[in-house]
């Protein structure tokens, strides 16, 4: 997801550049903060991973240096495995994704 100005011109450019072969897409940096509910003026660090369950709940957030990239194929494999195993929910009203309540 690309939110830095001018990304709905860099992006295709980018998916030429480097072949990728999955959805890229754009959003405006207000949009991207609220989506993953960042405080106004907190700095954003990239990447940032997000895991994002079957009823759309962020499960959870990793930014920049964060340890959990340290290992990170095993790490992404064990959230992706366990998000998996879960069942999923009647689906909910709504489009947004919420972060889950301790």
């Amino acid at each position: 997801m690309a939110y830095n100005n001018g990304a709905e011109g860099l992006v295709p450019d980018f998916i030429r550049n480097y072949g990728v072969n999955f959805p890229v897409g754009f959003a405006s940096r207000e949009s991207v903060q609220d989506y993953l509910q960042h405080l106004p003026g907190k700095p954003s660090y990239v990447p940032e991973l997000l895991f994002i369950d079957r009823n759309r709940t962020i499960r959870a957030q990793h930014s920049g240096a964060a340890d959990f990239f340290k290992d990170q194929d095993k790490n992404i494999r064990t959230m992706v495995e366990s998000l998996l195993k879960e069942p999923s929910a009647a689906k909910k009203n709504g489009h947004s994704a919420h972060k889950k309540r301790s």
